[in-house]
């Protein structure tokens, strides 16, 4: 098959950007006058029948609204109160999941684009996986903060053994880090400071949504 623009993006965003997607989300940036689920959802099959993309039905937790993160720091700013931030990542997980239609890249896509991201990611990681892609789409279709910049961590080196990587940078064109972006799912306190120590060893300003 031939690939569209649009197609480009799309595979390029699930293997360099971000692991999965929702068919919602594919909708929202890619079809976005219609938000037309069906239109996504055809061209989606198409890619999957070329062996670029994998589509599957999951059990998810239903979207959080994505406006503002829990907690953003910068050099020079507070630390985060752990505690208070770990309660509100937990707390917020509090309704039953739903069956939900997402996409995720293939071998094929993977190795095309240079990426470790293929296939569904492990139970535990698909809420986590689905929030850090509502984020994406968040800044995607801000103007003032275009997803050009934003680099996923399957796009990357590993940073070493048993170091977590964190899950998204911001970048300039000439590669400088403006910002790191962390989905902190249901992240517990030691989880937070040890992100937090990570970032300020290494004066990067952080998102944790």
């Amino acid at each position: 098959m031939t690939l569209t623009p649009r197609d480009h993006e799309l595979l390029e965003t699930l293997t360099r950007r971000v692991r999965m997607l929702s068919v919602r989300q594919v909708a929202s940036v890619w079809w976005p006058m219609t938000h037309s689920t069906e239109t996504a959802q055809r061209r989606l099959r198409r890619l999957e029948e070329a062996r670029l993309l994998e589509l599957h039905r999951i059990n998810a937790h239903p979207p959080l609204q994505a406006d503002s993160p829990l907690f953003a720091w910068q050099p020079g700013d507070n630390e985060p109160d752990s505690r208070t931030v770990s309660d509100d990542a937990r707390h917020r997980w509090n309704q039953p999941a739903l069956p939900t239609d997402v996409c995720v890249a293939s071998p094929l896509a993977a190795g095309l684009f240079g990426s470790t991201a293929r296939g569904l990611p492990h139970q535990e990681h698909r809420d986590h996986d689905l929030r850090l892609a509502d984020v994406f789409v968040r800044y995607r279709n801000q103007a003032s903060h275009p997803a050009a910049v934003w680099v996923g961590e399957h796009a990357l080196p590993k940073a070493g053994y048993r170091i977590k990587d964190p899950d998204a940078f911001l970048q300039d064109q000439q590669g400088r880090i403006l910002r790191v972006i962390e989905s902190a799912g249901r992240y517990s306190p030691a989880q937070v400071e040890s992100f937090h120590e990570y970032c300020a060893e290494l004066s990067l300003p952080y998102e944790l949504w």
